[in-house]
């Protein structure tokens, strides 16, 4: 309009140009807000800021590492333990896949940071057998009349779709980080348990 009123004076400008600019698909297009994307709501677990840190964890195993013990070269695998709500880390080194060591594993960070009350996993066989146990104990104890106990232990467990690993996100990420971190610090190829716990 500007161009046009230098040399020229034209009456009903403003709307011509106005026209113009709503019949075209390039100024429509430059002057097109982008759609924002529809997400679904988090978990509660997730916005539970008054709680603790741990309260609510997400667990994954990452791995196999080898380290050396005596002469001889075994793996380990660590489980990986990341509060929900404040991103917080702890790794535990266990020696296999199976649901003893993921017991042993959330023993032993319970024993440090407290009996989490909900635990998010995969579906993987090690996480459904450990679940397993936990509510086959539970049982026992509410038999025994210890149910204080039992409620005090009380855990639930849940797991993310099998077809959906990206409702892992939380913890997914986080594996990636200590694996960048361990390989930036750790200098031998085969490192002691020791240096790597």
């Amino acid at each position: 309009m500007n161009e046009i009123r230098q040399r020229f004076w034209v009456l009903g400008l403003r709307s011509a140009i106005k026209a113009v600019q709503h019949q075209c698909q390039w100024c429509k297009t430059k002057k097109a807000r982008p759609q924002e994307i529809p997400t679904g709501n988090l978990p509660i677990e997730r916005l539970m800021h008054g709680n603790p840190p741990f309260t609510c964890v997400g667990v994954d195993y990452f791995g196999p590492m080898t380290i050396t013990v005596g002469r001889r070269h075994e793996k380990r695998w660590g489980a990986l333990f990341t509060c929900l709500t404040t991103r917080a880390v702890h790794i535990e080194l266990t020696p296999s896949l199976s649901t003893d060591s993921v017991i042993m594993a959330l023993r032993r960070f319970a024993a440090r940071r407290g009996m989490p009350k909900t635990i998010y996993s995969d579906n993987g066989t090690n996480f459904v057998g450990a679940n397993n146990e936990l509510k086959e104990a539970l049982v026992t104890l509410k038999q025994e009349d210890l149910v204080s106990e039992a409620e005090k232990i009380g855990v639930q467990w849940k797991f993310i779709p099998p077809g959906a690993p990206n409702m892992g996100g939380a913890w997914e990420r986080l594996v990636r980080s200590i694996k960048t971190a361990l390989g930036a610090t750790l200098n031998e190829r085969h490192p002691r348990e020791e240096s790597k716990v």
